[in-house]
């Protein structure tokens, strides 16, 4: 792929996250598609963060990017790595509360796909405690009398095969925290996470062509073997 076939992409990426999140946050800035070198840097401009709100004041903040590059064929945008950093307040300053990572090749001994809790107990027991009352579970911790405990959040983890995306953070903090949303918004999010999984199955569709052989014949398709019969990728398939 091109210097402007990777931009390319990677700007159609970047309108995609704008369209999901600008669902949910009609205001959010824009990303955009910023050439470094051979990669390509998917980010907020300007980089204000994602303001989450409940009952129209600042609760949480989150801040993302990508940094990305062409994939081990050269034709398709693969993401380097991804920060996926939620903070108290309005601001995205100082230490956050916790944070998604993605590496595509880490250089020590972590998983590829993780999750990092920053939080003191405090901090994030105080906004548990401060949560809206839209969702059952944020009206639930906002009535309790008790303190919120950390091991009462459910982190979702993209499903049985795929890594967290970032639509699956935006809808556990509407979830879990009650922060304003619309019915519009929400459905962005799941149109988002949908395009997501699908362009994902593309990739383990690559990692594994015989698998999809397999389930695309049992399921009446007829096969056409190419004359050079694609390689297989089970290091993708058996990383952490």
């Amino acid at each position: 792929m091109t210097d402007d076939g990777l931009i390319a992409q990677a700007q159609q990426f970047a309108t995609e996250i704008s369209e999901t999140i600008q669902g949910l946050v009609p205001r959010c800035a824009p990303f955009t598609a910023v050439a470094v070198q051979s990669r390509v840097n998917v980010e907020q401009s300007p980089a204000t963060g994602i303001p989450l709100r409940v009952k129209g004041r600042p609760l949480l903040t989150l801040k993302v990017s990508y940094r990305c590059v062409s994939d081990t064929s050269g034709d398709f945008l693969a993401v380097e790595k991804s920060s996926f950093e939620v903070y108290e307040g309005a601001k995205a300053a100082g230490e956050p509360l916790f944070r998604y990572d993605y590496v595509r090749n880490p250089q020590s001994q972590i998983p590829a796909a993780h999750l990092q809790v920053h939080a003191h107990r405090d901090a994030i027991t105080y906004v548990m405690s401060q949560a809206g009352t839209a969702t059952p579970r944020g009206k639930r911790r906002a009535n309790a009398t008790d303190v919120p405990k950390l091991a009462e959040l459910h982190f979702p983890l993209g499903g049985h095969r795929f890594r967290p995306c970032l639509e699956d953070l935006l809808e556990m903090l509407v979830s879990e925290f009650g922060v304003d949303s619309t019915k519009a918004g929400r459905e962005s999010l799941r149109l988002g996470r949908e395009r997501w999984r699908r362009q994902q199955t593309r990739s383990v569709v690559r990692d594994a062509p015989d698998e999809a052989v397999a389930i695309l014949t049992e399921l009446g398709y007829d096969i056409t073997a190419p004359p050079r019969t694609p390689s297989v990728n089970p290091a993708r398939l058996r990383a952490l």
